[in-house]
């Protein structure tokens, strides 16, 4: 066959798991005919995570079968379940049977367990098997051999009947143990402490056949169920630009488009930095009631929410609550509590989207670093995030705080955020004459022209308004400004 003859036939057909964030990390669901082993410790997951596939199965006329081989009663399995967002009654008993093979496995060993799932799993027409409690059919077996050859003979009858099998296990067996080399696939599910926080994460340790996301994902467990938040990253692959505009959008603060051309540049990211209570959330604030009906707004805060947010906007006479009432500008609210950062991308995109935001003001960038576990990973990952809302054809503002106020050799520090960042604006305090002045200057305008210098800008009832070119004084930026000595003179 000659090289133009070439065909590369096309992968294996994927079975959704309906687990939010899972299918993307497997890059589209389980392989049918496959054997999975799913392991973690107590109180990790296993269980809740391999019966929300269950009931996912079910909603599309899947039946399943859930085998444990624990002394653990189904009514007190099904009891904890309830209050989960996945169960649905009408499958328990019927799509989603549950049966004990704990006196078999007692009585028979492995071979009659064996023969169990083969005569329950046929009589039930499942299409997936869950098997909770492989550890103990470890314990139970004779010899190393004996357990392999269970494994074997498994392997075998999944891709004779064309079902999919779900191992559950909470062994902390290696790598090197013969049921993680013969399965086809390999799920981990762990957690971990930073400092007063606990995480959880899954991880994909083997997949047969196929591709898969490597490394930790973050994961939760809540009442909606198992839910995996894959790194944003490593999901995201190409992206398709936004269409290029010469647009410019207002910032609507006044004086300020002047200096910078005209207004943002389309679909750009602008962070505002700055020490807390300068007016940062104002400019930001300012930006968003430009927002129209063709062009919606959306403000994704962390530290006022909506009720604040409208008292400061009418104090600074913006129209912020008519311009939500409208629906026109949507408000987002998260304390900055133990949120995971990839968590609070998918909001934020899926909002985007939902709301079909195009101006978008996040109140907080700091809180991302808050959120992140990694935090090697924080530049990646904000770089990724403004990458796709660029090219949802977002454009979107930022603040920051000053990771320090400090002038001289040290110079300033600005957050990850800043390397990503193609507009640059810095807002500071400067006290001169006994006199504190609030300050602005822009530190970088992607593919356009600014005016150089430091302005003075004032807050009040007409909003955010940008005062005159600061003259006669040096070293405002570095927060130590002072008036130079008339010529001749020294400056001690």
């Amino acid at each position: 066959m000659s090289e133009t003859d070439t065909h590369v036939p096309p992968g294996p057909a994927r079975v959704p798991t309906g687990v939010p964030g899972l299918d993307a990390v497997l890059e589209g669901g389980l392989l049918p005919r496959a054997v999975y082993i799913v392991q973690g410790g107590p109180g990790e997951g296993k269980t809740i995570l391999a019966n929300q596939i269950c009931y996912s199965w079910a909603a599309r006329g899947e039946r399943s079968l859930y085998v444990t081989l624990l002394a653990e009663t189904h009514h007190r399995l099904l009891r904890h379940l309830q209050n989960m967002a996945f169960m649905d009654n009408r499958h328990a008993g019927t799509s989603v049977t549950y049966e004990s093979a704990f006196d078999i496995l007692r009585t028979d060993g492995l071979e009659g367990v064996l023969r169990y799932l083969s005569r329950n799993g046929k009589r039930q027409q499942a299409s997936l098997i869950v098997i909770d409690g492989l550890f103990a059919l470890e314990e139970n077996a004779h010899s190393e051999r004996a357990f392999r050859e269970f494994i074997n003979d498994l392997s075998v009858y999944a891709d004779v009947v064309g079902c999919t099998i779900l191992l559950l296990t909470n062994s902390k067996r290696d790598s090197g143990s013969p049921e993680f080399t013969m399965v086809d696939g390999w799920l981990q599910l762990g957690s971990e402490e930073d400092y007063s926080r606990t995480y959880r994460y899954l991880q994909v340790r083997k997949f047969r056949g196929s591709g898969f996301v490597a490394g930790r994902h973050m994961t939760a467990i809540s009442n909606a169920g198992f839910r995996v938040f894959p790194r944003l990253e490593a999901v995201t692959g190409e992206l398709e630009s936004a269409e290029m505009r010469d647009q410019r959008l207002s910032t609507g603060a006044a004086g300020l488009d002047a200096i910078i051309e005209g207004g943002i540049p389309y679909s750009s990211t602008t962070l505002l930095v700055g020490p807390t209570g300068v007016g940062k959330t104002t400019l930001g604030l300012s930006f968003i009631c430009q927002s129209t009906v063709e062009e919606p707004g959306l403000v994704f805060g962390f530290y006022e929410d909506e009720h604040r947010l409208r008292r400061r906007a009418d104090a600074l006479g913006l129209e912020l609550g008519a311009l939500i009432d409208k629906g026109v500008v949507g408000v987002v609210h998260h304390s900055p509590t133990e949120f995971l950062q990839d968590e609070l991308a998918e909001e934020i995109i899926e909002t985007v989207r939902r709301h079909g935001a195009r101006r978008l003001f996040i109140d907080g960038v700091d809180a991302f670093k808050q959120a992140s576990v990694d935090s090697q990973r924080l530049g990646r990952f904000l770089s990724t995030l403004t990458a796709i809302l660029r090219c949802e054809g977002v454009t979107t503002v930022f603040t920051a705080e000053l990771a320090e106020i400090v002038g001289g050799q040290h110079g300033l520090q600005f957050t990850a955020v800043s390397a990503i960042a193609e507009n640059i604006i810095l807002l500071r305090y400067a006290e001169l004459e006994s006199r504190l002045y609030r300050t602005l200057a822009i530190l970088k305008m992607r593919e356009s022209g600014f005016d150089p210098y430091v302005y003075e800008f004032h807050l009040d009832a007409r909003g955010f308004r940008l005062g005159e070119r600061m003259k006669g004084t040096e070293g405002v930026i570095t927060g130590r400004p002072h008036r130079p000595s008339p010529a001749g003179e020294g400056n001690e």
